[in-house]
């Protein structure tokens, strides 16, 4: 079998490199930067925090906690009550006057009322004083923050959940894209083999590997679209979108990247730090709470009351209805309640002191966090940098090799390597890419940013 050698003038093998590799990075940064008329990022956090049933639970929850302040408003309206008690005495009730002087010194029975004895009242009561009240409204303002705080947690959580799937469909996408890519490679491969399989320069067994690296590259694809068509249902059920909503992303692994190159995370608050702070408030409010059961409580009071007494039942009788009416303070002094209060508040302290003790724990495992996120970050930016570099001279080693391959100077195996690690590059800077803004997205957790 006679082989064809083409000799290529430097000069001119360097400008076709050039201008390969150009059109090659080209084409893989149009593929990881094209932008789809889909859901942004930003839609579809705003989604989700519509659509979560916990956030919304969570809102219900921060107003079912300030109706707690109203309901101890309430309490310090005036309790006022109204009346009615019609009695008809079938019998009534006898009385004995023992020794009764008037009845030479005899036992008198005497039997007064009416049959009739029907009454009206109101009564009204005002408290005047308690102790507990003030500890009560701050209890209920702290309750109310901590309904946020645990709100806001729920979102934060969402917010991590709904962006590490919008980046998952994204990277399915654009690994969809490569393995795509690489099919109509291995397909064009074939044919320019199945040419020298008919021209006489390519032996069987060679055309046969061809043929299985397209059946791999064909499998590798349909795998690729499956696992893209899962993760545009996870977004849409992290999303709670209805059924049928198209979830697309519109974004690109690139455009976010640039968009976090440009931002820096700003540092904040830990929630879990602003509910633990919350939890312990609450522990010494409640301790406070039960100190101020033993205050003394103050009430005023009062009642108007209408009474009629009558042999028969007729309320519009005239010279039957007799008020009478008081008013009165009462004083409430705890004296001895089995020492229930003072072993409540000391549960309460001791309950603080361990939200104390977590607070000093929470804050090491953050800073911790943080160091390991940055850490992380710092590793994943540099092995995009090294992908970078080796997608690049991939791509200048491929177009020489498809040369000399075309050209017969080159052995089907050491060509059919040249392109696997194209691809390896190709999917490894897809993967570094992904893997910043995993790294990213865990920083701005660790700070309180997110």
């Amino acid at each position: 079998m006679k082989r064809l050698i083409v000799t290529i003038k430097p000069a001119i093998l360097n400008g076709l490199l050039k201008r390969r590799s150009a059109l090659l990075t080209l084409s893989l940064f149009h593929s990881f930067t094209l932008s789809l008329f889909g859901q942004s990022l930003s839609d579809a956090l705003r989604l989700a925090e519509q659509n979560r049933p916990e956030l919304k639970n969570g809102q219900l929850e921060v107003q079912i906690a300030g109706n707690a302040e109203t309901k101890r408003r309430a309490q310090w309206l005036p309790q006022v009550n109204a009346g009615a008690d019609l009695r008809w005495n079938t019998q009534i009730q006898r009385n004995i006057i023992p020794n009764a002087p008037f009845a030479n010194g005899q036992d008198v029975v005497l039997r007064f009322g009416t049959p009739i004895n029907n009454l009206l009242n109101v009564q009204a009561e005002q408290k005047i004083y308690d102790a507990q009240s003030r500890v009560s409204r701050a209890l209920n303002r702290l309750g109310v923050e901590s309904q946020q705080a645990a709100l806001e947690k729920r979102r934060i959580d969402v917010r991590q959940q709904v962006t590490e799937a919008y980046y998952a469909a994204i990277y399915n996408r654009e690994k969809q894209r490569l393995s795509t890519r690489a099919l109509e490679r291995a397909r064009g491969y074939l044919e320019q083999a199945q040419t020298r399989f008919g021209a006489g320069t390519l032996l069987k067994t060679d055309l046969d590997r061809f043929t299985l690296d397209l059946r791999n590259a064909e499998l590798t694809q349909r795998n690729d679209q499956r696992d893209y068509a899962l993760s545009l249902d996870n977004l849409r059920y992290q999303m709670q979108a209805p059924e049928g909503y198209s979830a697309e992303p519109a974004d690109s692994l690139s455009q976010l990247f640039a968009l976090f190159q440009q931002a820096s995370p700003v540092v904040g608050q830990r929630i879990e730090l602003r509910q633990e702070e919350l939890s312990r408030q609450t522990n010494l409010l409640n301790g406070q709470r039960e100190q101020a059961r033993l205050a003394p409580v103050v009430s005023a009071y009062g009642g108007y009351f209408l009474q009629q007494l009558h042999d028969t039942f007729n309320p519009f009788a005239s010279g039957t209805w007799f008020p009478y009416n008081y008013v009165g303070v009462r004083l409430n002094v705890p004296i001895f309640d089995g020492r229930q209060a003072r072993l409540n508040r000391q549960d309460y302290l001791l309950r603080s002191q361990i939200n104390q003790n977590a607070i000093g724990r929470l804050r090491a495992d953050f800073d911790y966090e943080i160091k390991s996120a940055l850490n992380t970050l710092a590793q994943a930016r540099e092995n995009l940098e090294q992908t970078r570099l080796n997608i690049t001279q991939a791509q200048d080693i491929l177009a020489v090799d498809r040369v000399r391959f075309s050209a017969g100077t080159l052995l089907m195996a050491d060509f059919r390597n040249s392109e696997y690690t194209l691809q390896q590059a190709e999917t490894n800077y897809l993967r570094a890419i992904y893997d910043v803004l995993l790294g990213q997205l865990q920083v701005q957790r660790a700070v309180g940013s997110l």
